[in-house]
């Protein structure tokens, strides 16, 4: 057997062919009989084509064997592994304008799993933006647009989403009221700084017209405290656009 990481172009007997069309991008990788090769991380979804051949593929724990001709979606996040059973010619198919592989590669592959969630994280707010129509220096003049009171519930540190976050001291359980975002009308450092995912850990509750806690959606650890900025935006009445 030979085990190939990543199929970089020239890694021994594997061949690989690029074609480009209008917006459109194809690899097609020939893998000979008896070779295994462990993919990468990818950001997107995307189509595959096993024209030849038979292959088992095995991805997050699961094994499937296809038979040409399959064709099928890989979901976001795919990093798998293939087994050519025999001499196997497999494509995969992403949208770009792009015609540099390794443009294309920078563009649609994650090094690491830590990359590909910044990625998403970033993808989310990015579609939040266009739901609400609004720009992110819309967003900034918002939350600098007030002094803030200190929050002694939480420490403000760098973060790994966009320049500072708020993180726990302890252990947080869920349904725990984290602290205020706003308390008597004005702006926390809670409400200042907490970061928006779209599968935040916590979200914000109205507890009258001034008074608004963070409150645990789950149990948070040693992690970033994030907030859905739609649901911050809900509960002041502003509505999405699409």
């Amino acid at each position: 057997m030979r085990l190939l990481d990543g199929y970089e172009e020239g890694d021994g007997p594997c061949r690989i062919t690029h074609y480009f069309a209008p917006g459109v991008y194809a690899r097609e990788m020939w893998m000979p009989a008896d070779c295994l090769i462990t993919g990468k991380i990818h950001k997107t979804s995307h189509l595959n084509m096993l024209s030849q051949g038979k292959v088992t593929v095995s991805n997050k724990g699961e094994s499937v064997t296809y038979e040409a001709p399959y064709t099928f979606v890989s979901p976001v996040g795919t990093k798998r592994a293939i087994y050519a059973h025999e001499d196997s010619t497999w494509t995969t198919i992403h949208p770009t304008d792009l015609e540099d592989p390794e443009e294309i590669e920078a563009e649609i592959i994650a090094e690491t799993f830590e990359e590909l969630e910044r990625y998403l994280e970033y993808q989310d707010y990015e579609k939040f933006l266009l739901e609400y129509d609004l720009t992110e220096d819309d967003v900034q003049a918002v939350t600098h647009s007030v002094d803030v009171i200190t929050s002694f519930d939480v420490t403000v540190a760098e973060s790994a989403i966009d320049g500072l976050g708020i993180f726990p001291f302890k252990q947080i359980k869920k349904g725990d009221v984290i602290g205020p975002a706003l308390s008597d009308g004005r702006k926390t450092e809670i409400g200042r700084y907490t970061n928006h995912s779209g599968s935040p850990n916590a979200e914000m509750v109205v507890v009258d017209e001034k008074n608004i806690d963070l409150v645990a959606l789950r149990d948070i650890g040693d992690e970033e405290i994030t907030t859905d900025y739609r649901n911050n935006l809900n509960i002041q009445g502003l509505k999405r656009i699409s």
